[in-house]
């Protein structure tokens, strides 16, 4: 259940349609993704945020 407010209209879409066997996966530039699975770029800039600074 999303409680919170995201900024990110599309990223906000993709949560409130979770499913409980859903998953999602937050990850910075360097993880190999296959064609396929949804992308959403929240990048500032190449490079920033960098995964480390999201949290």
């Amino acid at each position: 259940m999303k409680k919170g407010r995201l900024l990110n209209a599309e990223l906000s879409h993709v949560i409130a349609r979770l499913g409980h066997t859903d998953t999602l996966t937050i990850a910075d530039a360097g993880l190999p993704i296959p064609a396929g699975p949804q992308r959403i770029d929240l990048a500032l800039t190449p490079g920033t945020p960098d995964f480390m600074a999201g949290g």
